[in-house]
C-alpha cells in the first residue's frame, strides 16, 4: 500500500472475522506482518488447520484488518490514514445470490436476528467510508469499523450466540 502525503484509504474487510474464535498474539502478528508470498506457509493456514471455506474467509478478513492496522503505522509517518470497514449483510449482487442460493435460509435467519432486523445498503457502508476518507475522520486511523446492524453482538451475546 502507498499513500500520498495527507491521503486516506479504506479497505473492506467483513463482519465475519469478528466472530472468528480467538487467535494467539503470535498468530495475529503473523497475519499482520508476514509478506504476502509467505502467508500460505503459516502453520495456522495449513489445510489441516482450516476447517472449511467459511473459516478460510474469516481468517482472510481478519488478516485484512490486521494488515491495515499495521500499515497505518507506515502511512502515519507520511501524514496519511488508513482504516477498514467490516460490513455485515449488505444488499449487493453477491448477497442477492447468497439469499437465493443454498445459504439463503441461513442468511435470512441472520438478517432477522441482527439487532436492526434488516440487511444494510451499500450507501450505508459508503457513508462510513466518506467519514473515514474526509476531514471529519482526520483523527481516525488503524481502526476497523463494524457496520453490521448488531449482527456480531447477536453472535456474541444474543440469539445467535452459541449455547
Amino acid at each position: 500500500m502507498s499513500s500520498p502525503q495527507g491521503g486516506a484509504g479504506v479497505v473492506i474487510a467483513s463482519q465475519s472475522w469478528h466472530v472468528l474464535g480467538a487467535l494467539t498474539a503470535e498468530e495475529d502478528e503473523a497475519l499482520a506482518s508476514t509478506q504476502a508470498d509467505g502467508l500460505l506457509a503459516l502453520p495456522m493456514l495449513q489445510l489441516d488447520q482450516v476447517e472449511d471455506s467459511l473459516h478460510a474467509y474469516q481468517l482472510s478478513k481478519r488478516a485484512n484488518a490486521l494488515r491495515v492496522m499495521a500499515e497505518a503505522v507506515r502511512w502515519g509517518k507520511r501524514g496519511a490514514r488508513v482504516n477498514t470497514i467490516s460490513p455485515g449483510i449488505i444488499i449487493s449482487p453477491t448477497a442477492k445470490d447468497e439469499l437465493s442460493g443454498p445459504s439463503g435460509e441461513a442468511y435470512q435467519r441472520m438478517i432477522g436476528l441482527c439487532l436492526a432486523g434488516r440487511a444494510g445498503t451499500p450507501d450505508e457502508v459508503g457513508t462510513v467510508g466518506a467519514l473515514l476518507m474526509g476531514p471529519e475522520g482526520g483523527f481516525i486511523t488503524g481502526s476497523d469499523f463494524l457496520v453490521d446492524a448488531g449482527l456480531t453482538a447477536a453472535y456474541r451475546f444474543g440469539a445467535l450466540a452459541p449455547e
